[in-house]
């Protein structure tokens, strides 16, 4: 698994990558829980040392559902495993994206 450290590591990177800001007790609060948001996007972040995620349904649901209930914004999941950054996406907001950038 990771540590505390790790995973506060890439929400300050994802912040700052996606031009965001980190949700301070995004775990443990009520309100956006989600751990970095930016003016379009909300994004959860997971990091693992493990050679596998195991990526559930239940995850995905749960953060795109944060994701819309705070005004409405499309949801991003990163997993930072295997020295990479990985985002997965719902294949909807990504024709969106193909659709406005094109």
């Amino acid at each position: 698994m990771s540590s505390l450290k790790d995973s506060r590591q890439q929400e300050r990177r994802g912040a700052a990558l996606h031009g965001g800001t980190v949700n301070s007790g995004s775990g443990n609060g009520p309100w956006r829980k989600n751990d970095v948001r930016t003016p379009t996007t909300s994004i959860e972040y997971k990091v693992t040392s493990a050679k596998q995620y195991p990526l559930k349904l239940a995850e995905l649901l749960a953060a795109e559902r944060q994701a819309l209930l705070d005004n409405g914004r499309s949801m991003l999941f990163g997993i930072q495993m295997g020295g990479r950054n990985w985002l997965v996406m719902s294949e909807e907001d990504y024709l969106t994206l193909v659709q406005e950038a094109g």
